[in-house]
């Protein structure tokens, strides 16, 4: 009887060992090897899918204040998003949005999951932030639902949409619209006779 038993203990035991190596297996496929990880030096890639020109027929109270703002930056992020995660803890270095007028919307499955994400990464709330469940404000008024994202907005207007991997490639943003603004400035700009 007692072999019976300590059988039976054996096989259990394969069979629990067998389980823990497979879950530890499936666990470490969803982590992201180095090699796997963005290169935090990669610009920033424009959206193609956004829709330029669009104005939102009302904001979230949050961030209100960037529909009247001469520019404006909305940097959109979402806890289902490891590159996400990486820049809202620090990990790519402090946020910094370059714009006059910012904020943060977070893009959730829920609202709980969002509010969440905000008291995980307390360096979010350096700037306004506003949840999006569903990502339905984002998608239904400019068609982004990719993130990490930054909508950059002209009194209101959607003017670019990018996508970037760290906050050295979000900073690197301000130089690219800085050198756009200075062309569009230089051709309105009248000849000197």
């Amino acid at each position: 009887m007692a072999e019976i038993v300590l059988a039976v203990a054996v096989f259990l035991l394969t069979v629990a060992v067998v389980g823990l190596f497979a879950m530890m297996g499936e666990l470490a496929s969803r982590v992201p090897a180095a090699e796997d990880e963005p290169d935090a030096a990669a610009p920033p890639q424009p959206l193609p899918d956004a829709v330029l020109g669009a104005e939102a027929a009302g904001w979230p109270a949050e961030i209100a204040h960037l529909s009247e703002a001469e520019h404006a930056a909305l940097v959109v992020l979402s806890p289902v998003c490891t590159t996400c995660r990486r820049i809202a803890s620090g990990a790519t270095g402090p946020l910094r949005i370059p714009a006059p007028a910012s904020g943060v919307m977070v893009s959730s499955p829920s609202e709980r999951r969002g509010v969440e994400f905000v008291d995980e990464h307390p360096m979010l709330r350096e700037y306004p932030v506003a949840l999006d469940v569903e990502g339905s404000w984002l998608t239904g008024n400019f068609g982004v639902d990719v993130s990490p994202s930054v909508l950059i907005f002209e009194r209101g207007r959607l003017r670019s949409v990018h996508t970037f991997t760290s906050v050295a490639a979000l900073t690197q943003l301000s130089t690219v619209h800085n050198h756009h603004e200075e062309e569009e400035f230089s051709a309105r700009k009248p000849a000197k006779a």
